[in-house]
């Protein structure tokens, strides 16, 4: 049985495994990217073992630009996550790279819940 909860921003959904949540997940993002125009960025929590699997669906189902905000090599690694997939950058003279804008370079990101809350201070600031 499918339970949904909405509130003004989140759709939750909680039920058995292998009813298709993943692929009716990724096909609303892909209707609000195409059909009304909101290119995110979106986020999606899921247990550490799905994470792959989440992004395997999304590049296969979708167009999106799919980050797994995740890394085994801890906070370090997300942090380099961070200053290379996060905005679009632009190369000026001389070589030095500077952020050109705060767009985000990714329209999903997905990441563990556990990862979500130790880094909750750079992910309150893409506007989900």
């Amino acid at each position: 049985m499918l339970r949904a909860f909405q509130d003004n921003r989140n759709i939750v959904l909680a039920d058995e495994m292998g009813l298709g949540k993943t692929i009716q997940s990724m096909s609303l993002l892909d209707h609000l990217i195409k059909i009304n125009k909101i290119r995110g960025p979106f986020l999606v929590l899921a247990p550490l073992s799905t994470l792959d699997h989440w992004k395997t669906v999304a590049e296969t189902w979708t167009f999106m630009n799919v980050i797994v905000y995740h890394d085994r090599g801890g906070a370090e690694g997300r942090q380099r996550i961070r200053e290379l997939d996060w905005y679009y950058t632009d190369i000026t003279n001389k070589g030095t790279i500077t952020q050109k804008s705060k767009l985000n370079k990714f329209n999903l990101i997905i990441t563990s819940y556990e990862v979500f809350n130790q880094d909750i201070s750079h992910l309150k600031e893409v506007p989900f």
